[in-house]
């Protein structure tokens, strides 16, 4: 008889074979052929599993980037064509910013479709629906000028932002589900491709557009993602929920309103918000404030201004998700040390008023702008691996919440850095705007070190932590779970 479980890619590892009608051998051989097999098995395959994890992981890295480039792809060239269909600024404010508000207001329902369906088959609905409605995109040249062409736009664009949010919140979940005890490493290497994606898009969408016209970069990028999806779906076999065989072991999920009672994880998901609205708080004002200082008097040169922050932060993100597994750094003393070096990159970039200082020579700020991306990676990357320990026991049941908390917080981030960087900036100027943004963010890890001191964790011991406070108010008893 056979007896077997199932690995979080669906391979079936053997643990037991008996068979009554073999003869009868010797103790010592016995066990000797046996350990034999089961070593010849296992190495074999571990090699499978090894395999198919790379595999997986090079597809949730190909799709992530698609998905991050379809975001920034509009910037090269869509806001002259929409203005020449007869749309205004306004407009085109409001069809870029659509997808991270609605990043942000589906991301809690992927988390309970992944509950229903499971976290592949919601992957996958996100990456065909971005694929779909980026290849449409293509059409909007042939729409008529006007309300239509806005009215088609903004469509094709909710659409984007809602399967980018059933991408992103699954690609999450399956991480953590895969690779349970290095989530900070691989969502270290998942920010690569985030960030290669936000670089790549701008000037892949303006070589496109220059080689084929308006329609040829939203046909790439949109077919770029099928192939991703076509792998993920042949190696990564669909959760198996509510089976008869399961169905005995099958653990309730932590609903995401549970989650929000536990001071932990709420602390930690307004730090994912305030660090990913960090650097879209530069976007509308960096460029502005640089050529009138003249440090950067020319497009190329405010480009390279971004490109500083975004690269060392990219090229850092995998060694912060490294450093988080090590016993003696951990993710919440990364995460607190990466909000204060972001106080110190904004402090400079201003630079603030209280340093008396009158500028920053163009080198000087390149430095303080390198600060500003690292702390942004250290303060992102530990984010879901500092929740999951503060879930304790409850963390297996809580991955789905966490992964829709994760990136609603992302993309509130990423929607509200704009609206108060150009508010600030418009009233008080730009050295004081970045001094308010820097005293939130020390307002705020006094926040999380507070907590700390209020509703106190267990420290790493060799591998892991030890002791967790466990999440009674999360962990849903049986009476609710059926409600």
């Amino acid at each position: 008889m056979l007896r077997a479980e199932f690995d979080p890619l669906g391979s079936c590892i053997p643990l037991r074979r008996s068979n009554s009608s073999e003869e009868p051998k010797s103790p010592s051989s016995k066990s000797g052929e046996t350990r034999g097999k089961a070593a010849g098995v296992m190495a074999r395959l571990s090699a499978a599993i090894s395999h198919r994890k790379l595999l997986v992981f090079f597809c949730i890295n190909v799709a992530n980037l698609g998905c991050h480039a379809v975001y920034s792809v509009l910037a090269a060239f869509f806001p002259q064509e929409a203005k020449a269909k007869g749309i205004s600024d306004d407009g085109v404010g409001v069809i870029f910013a659509s997808f991270a508000g609605v990043i942000f207001v589906c991301s809690p329902c992927a988390g309970r479709l992944m509950t229903k369906h499971g976290k592949v088959l919601v992957y996958l609905w996100g990456l065909l629906c971005v694929s779909a409605s980026t290849i449409c995109f293509a059409g909007a040249s042939i729409v008529p000028s006007g309300w239509a062409f806005y009215n088609f736009c903004l469509i094709m664009r909710l659409l984007q932002g809602v399967g980018s949010a059933l991408e992103e919140t699954a690609a999450y979940a399956i991480i953590a589900d895969v690779e349970p005890d290095r989530v900070s490493l691989f969502l270290g290497i998942c920010e690569i491709s985030t960030g290669v994606g936000y670089m790549i898009g701008p000037p892949l969408g303006g070589l496109l557009f220059s080689i084929g016209g308006f329609s040829l970069p939203f046909l790439v990028l949109g077919l770029m993602l099928l192939p991703t999806a076509a792998l993920m779906y042949t190696y990564l076999p669909l959760d198996r929920i509510g089976t008869k065989d399961n169905e005995s072991t099958v653990v309730k999920d932590v609903p995401l309103r549970a989650l929000l009672r536990n001071p932990q994880i709420v602390v930690i998901g307004v730090t994912a918000m305030l660090a990913n609205s960090d650097y879209a708080f530069l976007e509308p004002t960096l460029g502005d404030h640089s050529r009138e200082s003249g440090l950067a008097e020319t497009p190329d040169y405010i480009g390279v201004l971004f490109s500083v922050a975004s690269i060392s932060y990219t090229v850092s993100c995998p060694i912060i998700g490294i450093l988080a597994q090590r016993e003696r750094f951990g993710p919440r003393p990364m995460i607190v040390a990466g909000l204060l070096l972001q106080v110190l990159g904004f402090l400079l970039i201003g630079p603030t008023p209280l340093l008396r200082l009158k500028s920053l020579h163009t080198g000087q700020l390149m430095v303080s702008l390198i600060f500003f991306g690292v702390g942004e990676s250290m303060s992102m990357t530990p984010v879901m691996d500092d929740m999951l320990h503060s879930c304790g026991d409850a963390a297996d049941a809580a991955v789905n919440s966490l992964s829709s908390l994760m990136a609603s917080s992302f993309s509130l981030g990423q929607m509200l850095g704009p609206l108060i960087g150009s508010g600030l900036t418009s009233r008080v100027g730009f050295p004081w705007a970045c001094t308010v943004m820097a005293m939130m963010l020390l307002m705020h890890t006094a926040c999380v070190m507070a907590v700390d001191v209020w509703s106190p964790r267990a420290r790493m011991k060799g591998a892991g932590y030890t002791e967790l406070s466990v999440m009674n108010a999360i962990v849903p008893s049986p009476e609710s779970s059926d409600d």
